[in-house]
């Protein structure tokens, strides 16, 4: 081996890829057909999100040693980092065609299926991991993530209790002892293991994520929202479609109903106000609540720099919306109505948009950029007296309800 070869070794293991990179660059150039440095190169590159160099690392380890598991174990592993896990399971399935007896191989196709949100398959490939290797921290930890989703939260919590008792400062153990106490509804106890976690491993984001939620989850109806999101997350996309599709042909019965026997609008009128408030909380409550965090002494320092930039963005829509209620009921103008309308929606596709990453961002985001210029238009011309404002605030009514069904139909991808 060589003494580049040796350094990138250590300096992965160390977490540190971009060092680790710049030696196996230069073992490269010694040895440039190599399928060992190109597996390492691909790694250090794959924690850098360097998701091309990585997966062009990868492939080329593979097309050197076809016949060598671990070559596609990392390839999958690449692939899984990249979001593109429907190629990672095929990867990884040839890993374990060509040896079955490692628990490493089944451990990533828990993750990868996981990722996929196939939950019984989950369990059992992180189960065949454990049977190999029954002390497997990774797998125990997947095993027990497996279990919340399916329901089994007593058994999830046994389970990380005992990765826990294995390896105590494993962060990833504790992230996901947090995660479970937020599936528990006790947000306290999951800020201790997310506290932990973090003090072991600064930069592990599942930690730092679980930590958002828990701290957000002081508020009561951000912990009733986050029980619901935890609650919708565990469902199949098949299912969640089914509850969207059931909200939706719901409030239309309480509106059929309201119409049928108007005497019981005292019952109809507050049961519909709470569905308006339950669906505007289910787009914006993430961004909302990162807003009021960014007030408090310890919360503003556990958002990312993303996570600001989406609570100002959707705090400044709101505050315009905010601004055409005062308008609109404290001095009667119908110019505010317009304005409460318009940024409300828009609030919802802000909160949306900042709530994806990559491609799904820059679609999300440019789809409220067109919703903004048509309601800036309608604006103008209803302003102007012109009637096609109201033919371009139909267009905008269109486009939001479009909007939200492309949302969903990117969420559950």
């Amino acid at each position: 081996m060589s003494a580049h070869l040796a350094r990138a070794e250590l300096l992965l293991a160390q977490s540190r890829p971009a060092d680790a990179e710049r030696e196996l660059l230069q073992a490269l150039a010694a040895d440039p057909e190599n399928p060992v440095v190109f597996t390492l190169l691909a790694l250090s590159q794959s924690d850098q999100r360097k998701n091309t160099e990585a997966f062009a690392a990868a492939t080329r380890a593979v097309g050197l040693a076809p016949d060598w598991p671990h070559a596609h174990y990392v390839h999958a592993r690449v692939l899984h980092h990249s979001d593109r896990d429907a190629e990672a399971e095929i990867a990884i399935a040839e890993a374990i065609r060509l040896d079955p007896l490692d628990a490493d191989h089944f451990a990533l196709r828990a993750a990868i299926t996981l990722a996929r949100r196939d939950w019984p398959g989950a369990l059992a490939a992180a189960e065949e991991a454990l049977a190999l290797h029954p002390e497997h921290v990774g797998a125990a930890n997947l095993r027990a993530m497996a279990l919340v989703r399916l329901g089994r939260k007593t058994e999830a919590a046994a389970t990380v209790d005992f990765a826990l008792h294995r390896a105590p400062d494993n962060a990833f153990s504790h992230a996901n002892q947090g995660w479970n106490r937020l599936h528990q509804n006790d947000p306290k106890k999951a800020q201790e293991h997310f506290r932990e976690a973090l003090r072991l491993e600064p930069d592990l984001a599942y930690a730092r994520e679980g930590m958002l939620e828990a701290l957000k989850a002081r508020n009561p109806i951000y912990r009733a929202m986050l029980a619901y999101f935890l609650w919708l997350g565990r469902q199949s996309a098949r299912f969640q479609w089914a509850f969207i599709i059931g909200a939706f042909f719901g409030r239309r019965a309480i509106d059929a109903l309201a119409k049928q026997w108007p005497a019981l609008n005292w019952l109809w009128w507050p049961l519909l106000a709470a569905f308006y408030v339950f669906v505007y909380l289910s787009w914006t409550a993430g961004p909302m609540f990162n807003l009021l965090l960014l007030f408090d002494r310890f919360g503003r320092h556990v958002l990312s720099r993303d996570e600001r930039r989406g609570a100002l963005a959707f705090g400044v829509v709101l505050g315009g919306a905010l601004a055409g209620v005062v308008a609109w009921l404290g001095f009667g103008r119908e110019e505010g109505f317009f304005a409460t309308v318009t940024l409300a929606a828009l609030s919802i596709c802000v909160a949306a948009t900042f709530g994806r990453h990559g491609k799904h961002r820059a679609i999300l985001g440019g789809a409220t950029a067109v919703l903004a210029l048509i309601a800036g238009a309608a604006a103008l011309m209803l302003w102007n007296g012109d009637q096609a404002g109201v033919g371009a605030m139909t267009a905008f009514v269109f486009g939001f309800v479009g909007f939200q069904l492309l949302a969903n139909v990117l969420a559950t991808k």
